[in-house]
């Protein structure tokens, strides 16, 4: 079903037609993508399928919530469909004019969009991870060794009897997502490697029992925390990185067809 309207503003008392617009009832909502997990270790709240709403209606989180918002359990079945809705949400603003706009399952080909939705996802501000991190992208044994060459002993007692972490099989394992990323996707990824290698001696001095920097699959909302006091100029380049690869797939949500405009 569509409906047609227009899009007026009020300049000074004076009434104006800037546009049409339509609305058009998807087909297939985005949201029918993720389906819940039995076995999870993550949960998406996402609060309704169209544009209003995004900014405090969709988030990863480890916690307790205490709110009625919709939300799924995401596990190793449906991270990566988890990672796509989240990513397209996020990646647009909602607006007077976009606010009621649903977002749908496209029928085109999205299969690079999906997997730099992962790099999307692990560095955005409302994935709350901070241990037993599902969504960690190094290994644990590299994680020992730099633990090892910067005697962090409680980091190298934390990843000693852990096993690798779910997004680092999906991205060096046997499917080896890493090798399908965009180079933009790739540079965000290099570029956090790069600071996790060289920050190691400086989070043992901030680590303390509320920021969970000793453990060894600590999240972004974690390791950001070292990085903006020690690596400022470093830092940037990365929400630089981050701010190429956002704006390079905000319009694909149009030209994909996850919303129409």
């Amino acid at each position: 079903m569509k409906y047609t309207y227009d899009v007026l503003i009020n300049d000074v008392g004076e009434i104006s037609k800037i546009r049409e617009k339509e609305f058009i009832a998807p087909t297939t909502k985005l949201s029918s993508l993720i389906g819940n997990e039995n076995d999870s270790f993550i949960t998406l709240v996402y609060d309704t399928d169209n544009v209003n709403n995004t900014s405090s209606g969709v988030y990863f989180t480890t916690g307790q919530i205490k709110n009625n918002k919709r939300r799924f359990k995401i596990g190793k079945n449906n991270i990566l469909q988890s990672t796509i809705c989240f990513t397209t949400r996020k990646l647009i603003e909602e607006n007077f004019i976009n606010y009621y706009d649903d977002f749908s399952v496209p029928n085109s080909d999205y299969k690079e969009y999906s997997y730099d939705s992962i790099i999307f996802t692990m560095f955005h501000t409302n994935t709350n991870t901070s241990s037993n991190n599902e969504l960690f992208w190094m290994s644990v044994d590299k994680m020992k060794e730099l633990a090892d060459q910067n005697g962090y002993d409680e980091l190298y007692n934390d990843a000693r009897a852990s096993s690798d972490r779910y997004v680092y099989k999906l991205l060096f394992g046997e499917e080896r997502i890493y090798d399908k990323l965009s180079p933009d996707a790739k540079a965000v990824l290099d570029k956090a490697t790069e600071l996790v290698e060289r920050s190691v001696e400086l989070r043992q001095v901030m680590a303390n029992d509320e920021n969970h920097l000793n453990s060894w699959d600590a999240g972004y909302a974690q390791l950001k925390l070292v990085w903006k006091e020690y690596f400022q100029e470093d830092f940037k380049e990365f929400r630089q990185l981050y701010k190429n690869l956002e704006d390079r797939m905000r319009p694909l949500v149009y030209e994909l067809g996850f919303l129409k405009k």
